[in-house]
């Protein structure tokens, strides 16, 4: 495994150059943030930013947890590919990372003083500091998957593909988000608008005589629902609380941004 470190201060926008630093070097496996990212697409890992302290973050980011870092580790093995990337805020860190995920040594560091000019630079330390962004070189549609209720803006950049690396017909995207610990402001969806759109994708489906009763749980572990509903005679009701499943996971997902761990349907009644 050829292991490549990409070191700079927190804010300095290693993130938003991970993609054009990885071409450049004909990495397609990416370690960011507690990630592990190839091709646009999260393969394992979880992202630091989903932490709501900075110390948390902070432990996540450098993969403290064993479990967190065998994961990742297991997922690099099973990729098949020869080089990675790895971010950090210091050689240090990359040196660190590297370790706990089974890749040292660091064959190649690269600075962000390297591939990024002081007013790129400077630009991204202000998206960072005044809005409290930070860039996951992912699209939007993959990390919606991670970072569940999250505000998510997608951010396509100059198309800079190598030979063989990424699909050039896909846009280089970035998605940006703003970390729980570090978000300005609050941002809350009412319960009764995640109520709605379940009752109303359940409602949808064929069968479905009458949506009875909606409850939304979430811990800040798990989120799910549960469903009553009333069937019409003749219908397939597996099929149709299958149904009411995906499109209430999908419906809420697309509408609110939060993703759903689990929605459980019951049929209470059956209309003759």
């Amino acid at each position: 495994m050829i292991t490549i470190g990409f070191s700079g201060k927190s804010g300095t926008g290693k993130s938003y150059k991970a993609l054009s630093v990885a071409v450049e070097n004909g990495a397609k496996l990416i370690v960011d943030d507690g990630l592990l990212i190839c091709d646009g697409k999260v393969l394992a890992g979880k992202s630091a930013k989903k932490e709501r302290l900075r110390y948390a973050s902070t432990l996540r980011a450098i993969f403290d947890d064993a479990e967190h870092a065998r994961e990742v580790a297991d997922a690099i093995k099973d990729s098949g590919e020869n080089t990675i990337l790895i971010l950090g805020t210091s050689e240090k860190m990359v040196n660190l990372i590297a370790d706990r995920v089974g890749v040292a040594p660091v064959n190649k560091h690269i600075h962000i003083e390297d591939v990024a000019s002081a007013e790129e630079i400077d630009v991204a330390r202000t998206m960072r500091t005044r809005y409290g962004k930070h860039v996951i070189p992912v699209p939007t549609t993959e990390i919606k998957r991670t970072f569940s209720g999250y505000l998510l803006d997608p951010l396509t950049s100059i198309k800079k593909l190598a030979d063989g690396i990424f699909d050039k017909t896909t846009p280089d995207q970035r998605t940006i988000v703003r970390p729980k610990y570090g978000y300005m402001g609050d941002f809350e969806i009412s319960e009764r608008v995640l109520y709605q759109i379940a009752r109303y994708e359940a409602s949808l489906v064929d069968g479905v005589a009458s949506v009875d009763k909606v409850v939304y749980y979430d811990n800040g572990i798990i989120s799910e629902f549960r469903v009553d509903v009333s069937m019409n005679f003749g219908y397939d009701f597996q099929k149709a609380c299958t149904q009411i499943q995906q499109r209430i996971i999908r419906g809420v997902d697309e509408c609110a941004a939060i993703y759903v761990d689990c929605v459980n349907v019951n049929v209470i009644k059956v209309i003759y």
